[in-house]
């Protein structure tokens, strides 16, 4: 008779309790880019939209809260308020959980603030994208190398000046604008 065959560990028991709770976010990679997106809205100065609400009446959601949610959906390409909302509730890799500090609000919240305050979400939108850009953490370009061999076509005249960085930013702009309308499109 032989002895039985030897198997790697049995496999965790979802059901079972653990003996002390854990926090859910530490499942989550310390690189991950949600702890950045994190870092970047709170840098986001929304003092101009806070000025809009009152102490007397039913709490609101901090705006850094919502607009965090709402640029973080948009750049992962999750347009839908009902979406967003649901994501920030069901997610299982938790990022969106994380984002909405597991407060989300109701996807009318999410699509009131948007419309409410366009001009002032865009300026958020901007902001985000430069504190990414002073950080390093993104770029208006992209780079790819596969070690192909070419005749270079570039001179002082294709450099950066400027006068074409500021047409970028423009030109970042005009991409925002789209995101959000498309956005509105779907709500």
């Amino acid at each position: 008779m032989s002895p039985p065959p030897k198997f790697k560990d049995s496999p965790v028991e979802f059901d079972q309790h653990l003996l002390f709770p854990t926090n859910i976010f530490d499942l989550l990679p310390k690189d991950h880019d949600c702890y950045i997106y994190e870092t970047i809205f709170q840098n986001i100065d929304t003092s101009k939209v806070e000025k809009q609400y009152h102490h007397l009446g039913l709490h609101a959601y901090p705006p850094k809260l919502i607009v965090g949610i709402l640029i973080y959906a948009y750049s992962h390409g999750v347009f839908s308020s009902r979406e967003i909302e649901k994501r920030c509730r069901q997610d299982l890799a938790f990022t969106f959980m994380y984002i909405s500090q597991m407060n989300c609000p109701n996807f009318r919240v999410l699509g009131d603030f948007r419309k409410n305050n366009l001009s002032f979400f865009h300026d958020c939108f901007k902001q985000s994208v430069k504190l990414a850009m002073e950080l390093k953490l993104a770029s208006l370009g992209h780079i790819s190398l596969d070690g192909s061999k070419f005749k270079a076509n570039s001179s002082k005249h294709k450099a950066m000046s400027y006068g074409r960085l500021k047409a970028k930013e423009a030109e970042l702009s005009a991409e925002v604008d789209e995101l959000i309308k498309k956005a509105s499109q779907c709500d």
